[in-house]
Parts: C-alpha cells; structure tokens; sequence
C-alpha cells in the first residue's frame, strides 16, 4: 500500500492537537444541538457518507474515538470516519492558504508556522511570479496548470502541461496548436489568478513560443518564451537536495477533480475553491531516481502540475511538482534538474542569436573547363537534352560567362532558380564501368559563377533537423579515365547549388539506391544511365519559423527523379520517373485507398513528373515503360517502390 499524506505527521508535535480538534469538529457535525466559539478553520463539511444528520448525539468513546486512535497508529484506511477525520488534520496541518492580494493568509497549525511566518515577506514576493497557465481560444480548458519564470523571459512549466497546447510541426519544432473555430491558440500566464487580488493591476505573461518540451522518459519539464512588461524578477532555483524533514510549500493552482478524488474531503482541505492561487506547506520526504524527484507531503491537486516547490528558509526553488496523488503522496523534479534544463535551453538560444560564420565560395575562375551534363552521352543517335523550363524559364539564375543559364560542373549541369534559391534541375551522367570507389571528402561551399541572392548556404541548415539533401548523388559522377578526374566530380557535388533541405528523419532507403538499382539491371546496355532530379516546389511549402539569413527559404516536401538509359534488350531508350513523398501529392492518382505516412519512393509516369514540376522532357515521355501498361489496382501509373525486383525498366 502507498503511504499516506497523514503518515509523515505523526511525528510531529502539533499532531494530538489537530486529532483533538478533528474529534471536535466532527462531533460538531453529527449534532446541531453541540455548540462550542468557532474556530478560524471551522468551515462547515458536508455529513460523510453513510452518517446521517438528525437524531444522532455524540459518541465519546464510540466510532470517532475508535477512528482516532486508528490514525495514530497508522491502521489501514477503515471508513467514511476516518476518511473525514483525516481530512479534518490535513487541513490543520497541511493546509492550502489562500494568497489575496499577493498575501499569504496563514492559517491552521502547520509544523513549522514559525518559520513561515518569519519569512513571509519573502516568500510572498516570490509568489508572486508565479502564474496561472491560461489558454485563450481552446476548445475545452480554460487553464492547463501552473508556471514560474525561470528568466526574466523564460517560464518552466511540465511536459504533460504543454501538451495540451502545444503541438510539432513537420520539422519536429513544438508550437502553439489552433483554438476554437480555426483561431490562434493564446497561451498566457496570469500571476493575479487569486481569489481576491485586491485591486492590484494585471500582472501576465504573454507566452510567444516553445522553446522545449522534454521528450518521453526525460523529466517532467517544458520552457516557454515569454513577454514580462511588469520585469518581473525570476526565481532563485536551489542547486542543493533538500533533506528529508526540510519544510517547503508548493505554489500553485489545484483544480477540483471529483472523478478521482473524494469531493466532501477535496471541500473540506480546500474550501470549496479551486483554480486560484494556493500556498500549500509541507515537508519533504525522500527522494527517488538519484535525486533527480523529490517527494513531499503537501497537498495539491490536478491544477498544480507546473508549481514551484519552495524552501520555506530561503525561499529558493527546490522542485517544479508535476505527480501527486490525493492524500497521499506528491514529485516534482529537483531543483538542480530544473536549472541544467534551463542552462541548455538558454545555451541553445545563444548559439542560435550568433550570427553563422561566413559560407565559403568557390571562385567563379576555379570552375574553368568543366564540361558538365552531356546530352550525347548514351550515344549521338540518343540524344537526352536537359528538360524545357517552360513556364519556369524566367525564373533561372543567371551565371557569370553564360547566357543560358547552365552551371557546369564535373559530369552534371545544375538549372538554379532563382526565386527559392535552390536547384530546379539537376542532370547527371553516370558510366557504371568508370565509376571509382572514393572515400567522401568535400566541404560545402557556394558558387561563386551565382549572385549571393539567387542561392543560399549554411545559414538555413543550422540548428535545426534539416539535412543538405545531395540532388546529384556524391558517388554518381565519381567516374573518369583518371582518380583525379573522379574525384574533381566528387567534390563538385559538395556546392550548395546541388544540394536542398530534406528532413533528417526522411527515409531514402529506396530513393538512394535508385541508381545502383538501375545501374546493375541486366537491361542497362553499358552500365551508363543519365539521371535528372530536384525538388517539387509548391506554393504551399513551409518556411522555417526563425532562421537568421534564411527566413525567405521555402522548404520543399517531395523530390522527383527521372532516369534515361537504354534497353539493351529493344536498343530503346528507356525513361522512368520517381517521386519520393509522403503520399499527399498522389491521392488524386490512386484508387486504392491511401493514408499519408512516412515518406516512400514511387515509380510513376514521367508525363506525371511533369504535370508536378511544370517541365517538358519532350520524347522522354515516349519511352516511359508504364506509359503503355495497363492502370493497376493501385492507381494511374502510380507504384510504391520496394526494392529493385519492383521496378519497371
């Protein structure tokens, strides 16, 4: 069995005083008829269940005193009786002050109400940085829990606490989620939520941003951004374990929870009133986990996840609660856990805030004689010229020393465009016979042949869970007559003019291997295939939310891939098209039923590819082997991509 709240108080001083009032106050409510000059805690309490009201006198020596004697010896939970008489000594010596108009109102017999009582003052002025975590717009709460500043603009609050408003986006960043009716979700945190605040002014703290929500299985912790116009002061976080004994107090905003709890015995320790400020002393009674949770007998409920767990003597942070089970027992994460969390959050920001170094550019002269993509390179009578832009023509970068366009390099020819800043169109030729096995070595650098507008560099890569996405693979145009020549071609495809973001987490399992697959076919006369590739830009791609240098980039979320070879079995050429998304490009293609999910690799038509991406590949579409098989089960010329037993060449 868990040990109860009432447990720890046995060994006070103060504990026959609070059972002798709790018989008298529950004697008091079995008959009307026994007066006595009430007291300040002598609120009414509902009849516990199964005792009723009338005709019923005073029992000394009967029920109640049989129920008394079984609290101070610690005898199993027996009964409505008991129940309410423990309620009764909670309330006296683990009470729930109110806190009106930032005052403490000290009240019953708690252990240490010296102590209390001597730094009132203090404690006070640290509660009153400590807020109640409204929500605006939701669809169902009106509060979530509890938050403390923890910097002059940071507010610690729990995971489970952010959870109910906040949600990760496509990159894994945690954000406000949407309120009612499609509106913004508002997050503030209200630090004159009190039951009478006396005519003070408002004091809230805007939340504009998560900056952290601790993962599964990681303590109990959440930060938030917050506007403080009032410059309110943070708290002082102890770096020290409290030892058992030490007297705290948790600050916060329990809410009434009659479905878990007992409602007569919640009434009867919090008087009935709920989701205002409290000040709930206690003492701290072990540890668990290496002293990252502390464990403590305070009373609390739903509400208080977020509170801040006080040193009654310094008025020090020790503990941020986030568990607790009514009259029983109460966690919060230690102090010192609290503080290393906010270290590496305040240090991420700092990082972040540095402006990046300067991205190194290749000078335009350096890219003198590269040959780049060549059209003729699966034989002069099967010419594969780079796709039109088409409509896209006016938005291609200009480069240095040419006028149509064409960024050469070793083996491939990157299209850039100019608007989002990143490849169009890249094409490759790859001769499986030539190709070298090369160790990786490149660092990424900029084109110096491009205007620093028309394309962008590390600054939208850092710090976030986006990688540089190679278009034109780095061991593709690894081939030549010499390993100098190979390795020229490698290190070409380290430009970030080759390169565009793609999600960490992207699986590319299949993509990746698209060449290798096509390359080892048996039907590939000559190990030699020309690949065209880039990303699909769509209106309606995301921008990062704050990314120094790169807050016009719009993230692309699917990539499309077109290879050309030919059939040594016909003497055809052969042009298949891939596009890896997550599914939501292709619904409108399949008549199966389809679930967007984790990204995959789909063969599909190239006269598709280029509805996507608004180019023309001209013949190329002539050659698709899907373009004359029948439509399968799956969709128009639409299959999921499991391997190379699964392509059609």
């Amino acid at each position: 069995m868990a040990p109860r709240q009432i447990d720890a108080l046995r060994g006070s001083d103060k504990f026959d005083k609070a059972l002798e009032k709790a018989r008298r106050l529950y004697l008091d409510t079995l008959s009307p008829t026994v007066q006595h000059s009430p007291g300040p805690l002598d609120a009414p309490m509902a009849a516990p269940m199964g005792i009723p009201l009338e005709g019923m006198a005073p029992m000394a020596g009967g029920p109640v005193d049989d129920a008394l004697e079984g609290l101070r010896r610690g005898d199993p939970f027996e009964g409505p009786v008991q129940g309410a008489l423990e309620a009764i000594i909670l309330s006296e010596m683990r009470p729930a002050y109110f806190i009106e108009g930032d005052r403490i109102e000290v009240q019953g017999d708690f252990d240490r109400i010296d102590l209390l009582e001597a730094n009132r003052d203090t404690l006070q002025q640290v509660c009153a940085r400590v807020g109640r975590v409204d929500l605006l717009n939701h669809v169902t709460m009106d509060y979530a829990g509890t938050g403390w500043l923890v910097a002059k603009d940071i507010v610690v609050t729990n995971r489970h606490v952010a959870h109910v408003f906040a949600t990760r986006d496509w990159l894994g960043d945690w954000r406000f989620g949407e309120g009612t009716f499609g509106n913004p979700l508002h997050v503030q945190v209200n630090t004159l939520r009190q039951q009478d605040p006396r005519g003070l002014p408002p004091r809230i703290l805007l939340a504009t941003e998560v900056l952290y929500v601790a993962p599964s299985g990681a303590p109990d912790i959440a930060f938030l951004r917050v506007a403080n116009p009032e410059g309110l002061e943070p708290l002082s976080i102890a770096t020290a374990m409290p030892e058992p004994g030490a007297p705290v107090a948790a600050v916060g905003y329990p809410a009434r929870d009659g479905g878990r709890n007992d409602p007569d015995l919640m009434d009867r320790i919090f008087k009935g009133v709920y989701k205002v400020k409290r000040f709930s002393p206690g003492m701290i009674t072990g540890a668990q986990s290496d002293g990252t949770l502390l464990l403590a007998d305070y009373s609390s409920l739903g509400g208080n996840s977020g509170s801040v767990v006080l040193d009654l003597e310094t008025g020090e942070a020790v503990g941020l609660h986030f568990a607790g089970a009514f009259r029983e027992m109460n966690y919060a994460v230690a102090g010192d856990v609290v503080a290393a969390a906010l270290r590496d959050v305040q240090g991420r920001l700092t990082a972040a805030a540095a402006p990046p170094p300067p991205t190194e550019e290749a000078p335009a002269e350096s890219f003198d004689g590269r040959q780049g993509y060549d059209p003729d390179f699966l034989g002069a009578d099967r010419q594969v010229p780079l796709p039109d832009l088409c409509d896209h023509a006016s938005d291609l970068a200009p480069v240095q020393g040419r006028d149509d366009g064409h960024l050469d390099y070793t083996h491939f020819t990157v299209l850039q465009s100019a608007s989002r800043r990143l490849p169009r169109v890249t094409a490759v030729n790859i001769d499986g016979e030539k190709a070298l096995s090369l160790k990786r070595k490149g660092n990424w650098r900029l084109d110096g042949r491009l205007k620093p507008e028309h394309q962008i560099g590390n600054e939208l890569y850092r710090r976030n869970p986006l990688d540089r996405g190679h278009m034109v693979r780095r061991k593709d145009p690894g081939w030549g007559d010499s390993r100098a020549e190979a390795q020229a071609a490698e290190q070409d495809t380290f430009h970030y003019t080759n390169c565009a973001p793609q999600h960490a987490d992207l699986n590319q399992k299949d993509w990746v291997g698209l060449e290798d697959y096509i390359l080892g076919s048996s039907t590939t006369r000559g190990f030699r295939v020309s690949v065209f590739t880039g990303p699909v830009f769509l209106p309606g791609d995301k921008q990062l939310r704050e990314q120094p240098g790169a807050e016009d980039i719009l993230i692309p979320e699917s990539f499309w891939k077109v290879a050309v070879m030919i059939n040594d079995d016909t003497g055809a050429l052969s042009a298949t098209g891939y596009l890896l998304t997550q599914g939501d490009m292709i619904r409108s293609l399949t008549e199966a039923a389809f679930v967007l999910g984790e990204y995959r690799t789909y063969q599909m038509k190239v006269s598709e590819i280029e509805a996507f991406t608004g180019l023309d590949f001209g013949p190329l579409r002539t050659h698709d082997p899907l373009r004359a098989e029948p439509e399968s089960v799956f969709g128009r010329g639409v299959r999921p991509l499991d391997g190379p037993e699964s392509l059609t060449l």
